[in-house]
């Protein structure tokens, strides 16, 4: 909550894989764990005006509401339906996250469950080349945080 400008940040979260539920033995059973670094605490759509600017378009990006939830920090979001709190984070193309796949806390290759994954969609409707890429953890998914090279571990 306190993070106030730009800040690199090292998260270990595990997700529940999204799969098809039909005739699939893994639904609901595969964890994703992913260990990678992220960029927190900058805006959206001002993320995505600067990146228009340095490839000499206008930088009149204007972004839709976010549907996640509400801020309550500049990289805290919270969701008063689910009652659930959101990190907000920025990735990088380049980065190269460390994904390891378990079933029922055991390690799985992604082949064996790949034909039940639901399809992801990109669209974006952003003009430029470099895309500015944001997304967000629910908070109970962050398993570890390094942030101002201080680790915290959830036990």
């Amino acid at each position: 909550m306190g993070v106030e400008k730009s800040t690199m940040v090292h998260l270990v979260t595990e997700t529940k894989v999204k799969m098809n539920k039909r005739d699939n033995p893994f639904f609901e059973k595969v964890v994703k764990r992913n260990s990678s670094n992220y960029l927190i605490g900058n805006g959206y759509e001002t993320r995505v005006q600067n990146n228009e600017k340095k490839e000499g378009m206008e930088g009149t990006f204007e972004s839709k509401k976010n549907t996640q939830g509400e801020h309550v920090s500049k990289c805290v979001l919270f969701n008063e339906k689910l009652n659930t709190h959101y990190l907000q984070y920025e990735y990088f193309m380049e980065s190269k996250p460390k994904i390891e796949y378990l079933y029922e806390g055991n390690s799985i290759d992604k082949t064996l469950f790949e034909s039940y994954l639901v399809k992801k969609s990109t669209t974006s409707r952003q003009e430029q080349e470099r895309v500015v890429l944001f997304q967000s953890f629910k908070l109970e998914s962050i398993k570890e945080m390094t942030l101002n090279k201080v680790k915290y571990q959830i036990v």
